[in-house]
């Protein structure tokens, strides 16, 4: 269990990272959210999906983006879905994979249907964790796989998650609902934490020195370095923190006056 309890760490630090940003910037995380999802459990890639009563399936996010289709092929009727047959049939809202739903749910002949379907995106294998959002709409956060079903540990960590990743979503609901009163000029959306290590970076810390600082790990580090640069569209941290000055996030470089002392000057 200890890779879970890293994983975990890592989620809770995002969770953090999340909630200490401005309400319009939480609705980029999406991305960072499925990409961290797909690494934790070894996916080839995670979704988010929404399923109507009437069986709709939409995917509402995708990473790697565009990987699948946001509306699955026509002509799948997905009251045949296993994952899905299990969770309308039994009322379970527990995280469960594909492997575990028994045949007395899905048949071996409603598993090979859906099987050559989803083949073609490397999707033999996936995980549902079920968001305990309310009403009669199923939401859940896919990972799907190729090659083996999911591990006890693996079903132990989405047990785990389960509850940050409503809380997520709700707060995902929340900051799309305000997104729109919110100033575009919000410091090129970066979050709380990310404009907290901009001014460390400007006095001069290095990424290792930024984690001892924060109590992060340096991979945490590095990955906040690397959000910054791409919202600053820079290459490292001496233009990420000048662009920063030019757009007005970071205060100027104070100007010294000619003839005055500098600040390693004995006298």
């Amino acid at each position: 269990m200890v890779r879970n309890d890293a994983l975990y760490k890592l989620w809770l630090e995002f969770l953090g990272d999340v909630l200490q940003g401005p309400p319009a910037a939480s609705t980029h995380y999406e991305a960072q959210l499925l990409k961290l999802m797909a690494e934790s459990f070894n996916g080839s890639f995670a979704s988010r999906n929404h399923v109507s009563p009437e069986w709709e399936n939409h995917i509402l996010s995708c990473w790697p983006l565009d990987y699948i289709p946001n509306d699955p092929p026509g002509g799948y009727d997905f009251r045949q879905q296993p994952l899905l047959r299990w969770f309308v049939f039994t009322g379970q809202t527990a995280p469960q994979s594909y492997g575990r739903v028994p045949a007395a749910l899905a048949s071996d002949h409603q598993k090979g249907v859906w099987e050559d379907l989803s083949r073609p995106w490397g999707v033999n294998h996936q995980l549902s964790i079920p968001l305990r959002l309310g009403g009669p709409d199923h939401n859940a956060y896919l990972v799907s796989r190729p090659d083996r079903d999911f591990t006890e540990q693996e079903m132990a960590l989405a047990g785990l998650l389960q509850p940050v990743l409503t809380g997520l979503s709700l707060q995902l609901i929340v900051a799309s609902a305000q997104a729109s009163l919110v100033p575009k000029s919000s410091a090129h959306d970066l979050t709380g934490r990310e404009l907290t290590i901009l001014t460390l970076l400007s006095e001069g810390l290095t990424a290792e020195a930024l984690a001892r600082r924060l109590t992060i790990s340096p991979r945490t580090a590095t990955k906040h370095l690397e959000h910054i640069y791409r919202k600053l569209d820079v290459r490292d941290r001496l233009m990420a923190v000048q662009q920063a000055r030019l757009l007005g996030i970071l205060a100027p470089t104070p100007e010294i006056p000619a003839g005055a002392p500098s600040k390693r000057s004995c006298t």
